[in-house]
């Protein structure tokens, strides 16, 4: 192959990836922001024509959500907004508390001073009180799930690190899924308490701290989500073309 033909195929595939990650982000972001609901119908005709895409290219995304369980593809049915199991839900929540507890409470543990390393989690923190003030729920569940990866990362543990990444980003979904954004108003706050603990170097209260502020996001998830509705995709999504 000619070093012109591959150079063409590369740019190609740079290309779809991007046209690829448009599409799941605007599904993503629809979700988060609680336009699509559990169970709507993801209906490829009217997709393709909002995103400007064929039914190739819209298979591929959703093939990439099933796997992340975001969507479900169901015979005769299509593509659907995944449908979750509260108490799998609430599992989920567990595997991160076994994971976060430990982590910061050997963190809190570790000697040395450690607020230059906090410097910019408590940036983070006060870019969530921000968000939290101006009622927007997307990016605060967003930077509330970065604000848990970069403590991991400070306690430089890559094996805990790259588990949490993906109960984090399972666990946003959820959140966006299937609990009201008006409860979780404190957490914030709840963030504060644990960065003081590891710094003034208590691991017990940092872990309990830890443990009642995953808990709670556990306990806030609602049981009954919002119910699937008719989506006008056009509508939703022709702004992001």
């Amino acid at each position: 192959m000619s070093e012109a033909r591959a150079d063409k195929l590369k740019d190609k595939d740079l290309t779809n990836d991007a046209v690829d990650a448009r599409i799941y982000m605007s599904i993503i972001d629809a979700i988060l922001d609680h336009k699509l609901p559990p169970g709507t119908r993801l209906v490829e005709a009217p997709l393709c024509e909002a995103f400007g895409v064929t039914r190739g290219t819209l298979r591929r995304v959703f093939v990439k959500l099933a796997h992340e369980r975001v969507i479900e593809l169901q015979p005769n049915r299509g593509a659907i907004i995944a449908l979750h199991d509260i108490n799998e839900a609430r599992e989920v929540f567990e595997a991160r508390v076994i994971l976060e507890v430990g982590s910061v409470k050997g963190l809190a543990a570790k000697p040395g001073n450690k607020s230059k390393a906090f410097a910019e989690l408590r940036e983070m923190i006060r870019k969530e009180h921000a968000l939290r003030d101006d009622g927007n729920w997307r990016d605060w569940i967003r930077l509330s799930g970065e604000f848990h990866i970069k403590l991991a990362e400070v306690n430089r543990n890559d094996i805990v690190t790259s588990y949490l990444r993906t109960l984090i980003a399972r666990t946003s979904l959820l959140i966006g899924l299937y609990e009201t954004p008006k409860r979780n108003s404190c957490s914030a706050d709840e963030h504060i308490a644990i960065l003081d603990a590891i710094e003034q170097s208590q691991p017990a209260l940092a872990a309990r701290l830890m443990e009642h502020h995953l808990g709670e996001y556990a306990l806030g998830l609602l049981a009954e989500p919002a119910q699937p509705v008719e989506i006008d995709f056009g509508k939703l999504f022709a702004p992001v073309r």
